[in-house]
């Protein structure tokens, strides 16, 4: 119940606060300190000076900006104004340091902090529903005089604690584990509405311990969510560690690896005396933290991969000799689901839905799709659609035979970019050739992940079944890389042949074949300037090599790859193809597998 009372907390926050966004959909800001040899920030250079590169590829810079506060006042919100966020976590600063921290503090309002600075300073356990950025340099000294640290004194203080917080060490250790890190987070996504600059966010502790997933808290912030909406938000995390390096050194075992791993991944720094009771150091590192928020360089570019929610390594360098760059380390792009409900609050006022309602995810039993990735134009992948009828059940007449499926596939932003009939991969007997679709459907989408939404049609046109799913289409944009496996079915020599020399076969969505029959396997392979080399080998059910397969080299650049493999003389069971692709730019792998019947 205590530890619950923390999560709801966590969770309202979580719910009520914007979650970070970009100005516009696809654009990414990173922002980016320049300084030369003595540390003096560079305020010259151009957008013709950066080179800005996305998981290893370059990208256009659309914009550069340099972005320089603190000389004058200036509005909380604007990109100019730097705002700050400090979090005074007495669960885990020792009684000793405390005197040290206050002096600190109180020594940092006076005399670092400009008038327009806005500023805002939490405690454990004080309320996250209503955090407030405030200029009152007495309300900030009020607030640093109350700090007390309480690290490995669990005596409760408050009647909160006395009611719900626990007293032995164990329990309690978690129950402040998550207080840290709801705090944190909350903070975070508070300084992410406060415009688009960089923002500094300060903890002062000497220990981070790990979130440990316990059932039922599985939604409360980590250490990585806590990362991961500061890097999208350009907050930089600073942590004020009053343990000198000599007492640090004495105690490894209490070591602060993710105080550091903190501080490193958004671009913060890890500030702390050489000697007990000694400012100065302190003092050095504050300075340089407000330093890194008053001159800075803002760096615009559109990414093609901003909607997948994966992590993206972002490489910053000048061209400008003797300007030495620091830059947070990448990015993580929001989620469809996130993207999604970033738009429901964004409009939950309006009079109408802006997002319309979508079925819900459901697998059909009476198809069998397949899905297929090739490299498309400008970035984007080419994805294959086709299906077939999966088979009644002998003796089942309830269940009808599917005919024909009237496909929709909506991008990350709801849009359709594929809408209209496909028919199964095998003609299907009676259904006149004049209406008869197309037995696939072909489109090209950006990487990140899509909804596919299928009605399933019998001969007459009447829906049968629905299938409802998302998928999540790969980036094929690598220097070396291997599309989806195709696979066609033969029975006789000559069908072979007419499959060889039609470019425009229709692959099956099957995986399941006779030992009658023949596979012709198409493979799109990509690698830059030459082609590849590409090997291939069968493997048996329990993964090992049964022998090497022939590879037959595209016709024309940019082709396909063949392979011929007749099934006459394998048992019946499970198999494999083993895919491999190298190149001096880099190497691929990917497997197909397959059934094999009598």
């Amino acid at each position: 119940m205590r530890a619950l009372l923390l999560a709801l907390t966590a969770a309202a926050v979580t719910s009520q606060a914007s979650p970070p966004s970009n100005p516009a959909p696809g654009l990414v800001l990173i922002d980016v300190i320049a300084t030369d040899a003595r540390g003096k920030s560079v305020e010259t250079l151009k957008p013709g000076d950066f080179v800005l590169r996305e998981d290893g590829e370059t990208q256009t810079i659309e914009q550069v900006r340099f972005m320089k506060g603190g000389a004058e006042p200036a509005e909380a919100g604007r990109d100019t104004a730097r705002v700050f966020a400090v979090y005074l976590d007495e669960y885990y600063v020792s009684a000793s340091n405390t005197q040290l921290v206050k002096d600190a503090l109180h020594r940092f309002v006076d005399q670092d902090l400009a008038p327009g600075d806005s500023v805002t300073i939490l405690r454990p356990l004080d309320s996250l529903l209503g955090i407030r950025m405030t200029s009152d340099r007495q309300a900030l000294h009020r607030t640093i005089d109350a700090f007390e640290g309480r690290r490995g004194d669990y005596k409760p203080r408050t009647a909160f604690e006395r009611d719900y917080m626990v007293n032995d060490q164990a329990h309690a250790d978690v129950q402040r584990t998550q207080a840290t890190w709801s705090t944190l987070n909350a903070l975070a996504l508070h300084l992410a509405n406060l415009g688009t600059g960089r923002k500094t966010l300060l903890l002062v502790s000497e220990q981070a311990d790990p979130m440990l997933r316990r059932r039922g808290l599985e939604s409360l912030p980590t250490s990585s969510s806590v990362m991961r909406t500061a890097n999208r938000a350009n907050v930089s995390i600073y942590v004020l560690d009053p343990v000198d390096a000599a007492s640090r050194a004495s105690a490894p075992e209490e070591g602060p690896n993710l105080l550091s791993v903190l501080a490193d991944d958004t671009d913060g720094a890890r500030i702390s005396p050489a000697s007990p009771s000694s400012g100065a150091e302190i003092d050095t590192g504050l300075r340089r933290m407000v330093a890194d928020a008053s001159a800075y360089y803002l760096l615009t570019y559109r990414s093609a991969r901003n909607g997948d929610g994966m992590f993206h390594a972002v490489d910053v360098s000048v061209k400008v000799k003797g300007v030495r760059l620091r830059a947070r380390k990448g990015f993580w792009a929001p989620s469809p689901d996130e993207i999604q409900r970033a738009n429901l609050l964004a409009h939950a006022n309006d009079p109408k839905p802006s997002v319309p309602l979508r079925p819900a995810a459901r697998t059909s039993p009476i198809i069998r799709p397949w899905f297929g990735l090739a490299r498309g134009t400008n970035g984007n992948t080419r994805v294959t659609f086709v299906w077939e009828p999966t088979g009644a059940v002998p003796g089942d007449r309830r269940v009808r035979v599917p005919s024909r499926v009237e496909f929709k596939a909506l991008g990350a932003n709801g849009s359709t970019v594929f809408e209209g009939p496909v028919r199964p991969a095998g003609v299907v007997s009676g259904e006149p050739a004049d209406i008869a679709a197309g037995a696939e459907a072909v489109f090209e989408v950006p990487p990140g992940r899509i909804r596919l939404e299928m009605s399933i049609q019998d001969s007459a046109a009447g829906a049968i079944d629905t299938d409802v799913r998302d998928l999540l289409v790969g980036d094929l944009r690598a220097p070396v890389a291997i599309g989806t496996p195709e696979v066609l079915r033969a029975r006789t020599a000559r069908d072979l042949r007419g499959l060889e020399t039609n470019a425009d076969a229709v692959p099956v969505a099957s995986r399941q074949f006779s030992r009658a029959e023949q596979l012709l396997i198409r493979v799109p392979v990509y690698a830059p300037d030459s082609a590849p080399e590409v090997t291939a080998k069968l493997l048996n059910a329990t993964g090992l090599s049964m022998r090497p397969l022939t590879v037959e080299a595209p016709a024309t650049p940019g082709g396909r790859i063949h392979i011929h493999l007749p099934l006459a003389g394998l048992a019946p069971g499970d198999y494999s193809v083993e895919l491999a692709a190298a190149s001096p730019a880099g190497q691929a792998k990917d497997v197909l597998r397959f059934h094999v019947t009598n």
